[in-house]
């Protein structure tokens, strides 16, 4: 059997399911937001009346699926160098391409080129090195958000996260899972305790390299969250009572106080997406023949929605239709072309690579 062979064979379908459902979340949700420039419309924002909306939703699942698979990647092959390596080829790459197409594409058909291309300085470069959302001119006119790729911001919080993994490995933390619970718990009650966390401030120096306090203390808790499925998988018990109890506490959360929904379906959506991807279904087997693509649907979703958006001047719901379906073909492409090659890069010896 080939390397690739293998590890498809090792692949969660049901994983790979959910991050094309998490990707498409956030386009469900840009779409609203780039044609009003707020989340009045935004359904999940109406159906819970919390402060949270599907984009949120899809990127909580992908760190909570990342945080699980990362942690699952160290414990296989707990080589720092190679960990780093696996890393770099998988998210890298694809960032790289999607931010320089993104600035080239939508600055070529966005009014005033000219000055657009003009007034790309060190900030931009800059804002590509720490693998944010590239830092161009306003472009689109009209648009209430004038980024070019606003969705890429998530990146470095992904990489900061592939580093603390790292740094527990090397200090050997995780053979006292018990020090991951703990932190795990610090983190979430920091999110929910805004007073706990309101005296941090980076300064100017320190801020494009840790990124904003209150979304690294965020993300960061949902990370730490994911990597305690796996480090907790032989105490944790997926049962349907289990299942149906978590859905009767998102229910009474959503009902009695969904300022809490956020870190509330962390903890026990997260259980719900466990139980789901523990599961065998024959009816999804067909994904074992299906890229992953959910990488290049969310990085090229934004773009493709704001051009969508800016030139036909309609339905949210109609762009939301048409930049989903390109987004797929975008992602199938940064899939063949890109992510795929540079993961045969890795070292064949080395365990297979979680995918994103």
């Amino acid at each position: 059997m080939s390397h690739s062979s293998r590890d498809n064979s090792q692949r969660n379908h049901q994983f790979d399911l959910l991050r094309i459902f998490f990707a498409t979340f956030v386009l469900l949700a840009h779409a609203p937001e780039l044609t009003d420039g707020n989340q009045k419309r935004e359904l999940f924002v109406r159906l819970t009346h919390a402060p949270i909306t599907f984009g949120g939703v899809g990127v909580n699942g992908f760190f909570l699926l990342s945080g699980f698979l990362i942690v699952k990647s160290w414990q296989q092959n707990p080589d720092l160098l190679n960990f780093l390596r696996n890393r770099f080829l998988r998210i890298v790459p694809g960032y790289l391409v999607a931010a320089f197409l993104s600035t080239l594409i939508v600055g070529l058909l966005a009014p005033g080129i000219a000055h657009f291309f003009r007034h790309i300085d060190i900030h931009c470069i800059k804002s590509i090195l720490v693998l944010s959302s590239p830092a161009t001119p306003p472009v689109l006119p009209g648009l209430p958000h004038p980024l070019v790729n606003g969705a890429l911001w998530t990146i470095q919080y992904e990489v900061r996260c592939y580093i603390l993994v790292a740094l527990y490995g090397i200090c050997g933390l995780f053979r006292r899972p018990a020090i991951w619970l703990g932190t795990t718990v610090l983190l979430l009650l920091s999110t929910i305790t805004p007073a706990l966390t309101s005296h941090f401030h980076w300064s100017k120096v320190l801020y494009p390299i840790l990124g904003d306090p209150a979304q690294v203390f965020r993300l960061t808790a949902i990370y730490f969250v994911g990597g305690c499925f796996f480090l907790f998988r032989q105490q944790i018990r997926f049962r349907p009572h289990f299942a149906f109890v978590a859905c009767a506490i998102l229910l009474c959360i959503r009902t009695f106080n969904p300022s809490y929904i956020e870190m509330i379906f962390t903890v026990f959506g997260g259980y719900l997406m466990f139980y789901f991807g523990q599961m065998s279904l024959k009816s999804i087997q067909w994904m074992k023949n299906f890229p992953d693509i959910s990488y290049g649907i969310y990085i090229y979703g934004w773009p493709v929605l704001s051009l969508w958006i800016w030139y036909r001047h309609g339905s949210p719901w109609v762009a939301f239709l048409g930049s989903t379906a390109i987004s797929f073909g975008l992602g199938w492409m940064s899939w063949h072309f890109i992510e795929r090659p540079m993961l045969t890069l890795k070292r064949k010896n080395a365990a297979p690579l979680p995918l994103l």
